[in-house]
């Protein structure tokens, strides 16, 4: 009976990381283009971002982004003030580098980070594409496990290219790359435990979990943005 049991838990197991793994290997981070042009208000900024990074979301985990949290970016240099309390796709993409950085920097090596970027002149569009990309395969390459996975054929790199599109040779890149490696592995360290904690809680007699919490929390829902 035990062993049946044993089998039941191992294969539960199994599917919820399969379930876990197809998710985060077909993440996307929207790039500068397909943010919304028009300008926002705290409450859509912090509901779009939340809404982009919500395939880090644990559960039980309060929002990942507040309005005081911004605010108290903006304090410190760390996100450009807004222009008459509207945000643009500028603020989009600082406020969803730092909310990434964050997990694995403190928010003053993740403001350092920042400051070499804008002293550099590199493109915010380009950068902020670079990062979502390698982001995404950096996270393919940690959860692609099995035969049913395939690994990126290339470790994430961040090509950096400057206002005029020159490519720039500088040690800032292999940084990026460095602290988009760490992010992934810290994500996949976050979602494994949490998802071993969920199938324990599964198994307390009496105990009821939405099978469906999980997924829940790390996919972003349906939401319409206007262009």
């Amino acid at each position: 009976m035990a062993d049946e049991q044993d089998q039941e838990r191992a294969q539960r197991t199994c599917v919820a990381y399969r379930t876990l793994a197809e998710r985060m290997t077909s993440i996307h981070i929207s790039r500068f283009s397909e943010l919304p042009r028009i300008e926002l208000y705290l409450d859509q900024l912090l509901s779009l971002v939340d809404d982009e990074l919500s395939f880090m979301h644990l559960p039980d985990e309060g929002p990942l982004v507040t309005g005081s949290m911004v605010n108290n970016y903006v304090k410190r240099h760390v996100v450009p003030a807004p222009v008459k309390h509207r945000y643009t796709r500028r603020h989009v993409c600082y406020v969803v580098c730092v909310c990434l950085f964050k997990r694995v920097l403190s928010i003053e090596q993740v403001t350092r980070l920042i400051r070499h970027v804008e002293e550099e002149n590199l493109d915010l569009r380009h950068t902020y594409d670079e990062l979502c990309a390698a982001l995404e395969c950096a996270l393919a390459e940690q959860f692609a496990v099995g035969p049913d996975f395939v690994a990126p054929a290339v470790e994430p790199v961040i090509d950096l290219r400057d206002a005029n599109g020159e490519k720039v040779d500088s040690p800032l890149d292999r940084t990026i790359e460095a602290a988009v490696v760490s992010l992934a592995a810290k994500i996949y360290v976050e979602q494994v435990l949490a998802l071993g904690e969920e199938t324990a809680l599964a198994e307390q007699p009496g105990a009821h979990v939405d099978s469906d919490s999980h997924a829940a929390a790390t996919t972003p829902p349906a939401v319409t943005t206007v262009k």
